[in-house]
């Protein structure tokens, strides 16, 4: 009787370890499988493609590449878009300012095109150049790998007129780790940008942003080319006055 209850427990063991084992190897699995399931393969080709001149950008101008591919992929729907198919156009950038080709628009109603581009890399390359512009200079007060704040910023600034325009931006970068490739890391929804509950008193200027210095400071009139140099100031955006970025620059 003794002998019998000693070899339950010598072969209880054993299996409880493999069933263990299993159930741990099982459920590492499944949860790689929800992950992959979440990443759809045209949004990986898109990465794949155009990183490498998106960390570039980053390198040269100080845009995260992580908001350049993320900016990307929603202006352009992934590439397969419309104006990205015909006009090589990514960002959505209206040909105010512009010295190029045309696309789309007409002259007797008055409404502007956009811009149209020998190739995607020349839009990627228009992107961050506009960006230099003043409008949007307090965004080089965020580091680059604070991808909240130059998310919300760029809503503030004017890029985009959809309030939600920031959390898709960071629901794209953070779905696909997009953060990685400006060396940083996944932030928790209170570290980067702070929402305000109450407009200030200067006019109803309304700024979503932890940082913000020396705001009454003259606009020059070009942004320097060296991320160093960044001592362009800002002209906090008045809410609800700001047209789209690809309004003006």
């Amino acid at each position: 009787m003794s002998f019998n209850f000693e070899r339950k427990i010598i072969d209880f063991f054993p299996i409880n370890k493999r069933l263990l084992v299993f159930c741990l190897i099982f459920g590492l699995f499944s949860a790689f499988l929800a992950t992959a399931q979440n990443k759809h393969q045209r949004y990986l080709d898109y990465i794949e493609r155009y990183k490498t001149v998106a960390l570039q950008h980053e390198k040269e101008y100080g845009v995260p590449a992580s908001i350049t591919l993320a900016q990307g992929i929603l202006e352009s729907s992934v590439g397969q878009s419309r104006m990205a198919q015909e006009a090589n156009n990514h960002f959505g950038i209206k040909a105010y300012h512009w010295k190029g080709e045309v696309y789309g628009g007409c002259d007797s109603l008055k409404q502007v095109g956009y811009r149209k581009y020998g190739a995607p890399e020349d839009s990627f390359l228009d992107h961050v150049k506009f960006l230099k512009g003043p409008r949007y200079s307090i965004l080089y007060e965020f580091d680059v790998t604070d991808y909240r704040s130059w998310a919300q910023g760029l809503r503030d600034c004017g890029y985009a007129e959809d309030e939600n325009y920031p959390i898709k931006l960071i629901n794209i970068i953070e779905q696909y780790e997009l953060y990685a490739l400006d060396g940083g890391k996944r932030l928790g929804e209170t570290s980067a940008v702070e929402q305000a509950d109450e407009e200030t008193s200067d006019g109803g200027n309304r700024w979503h942003h932890r940082k913000r210095r020396n705001h009454n400071r003259q606009v020059a009139e070009e942004q320097p080319a060296s991320v160093q140099e960044r001592t362009q100031s800002y002209t906090p955006l008045r809410q609800g006055k700001v047209p789209a970025s690809s309004d003006n620059d």
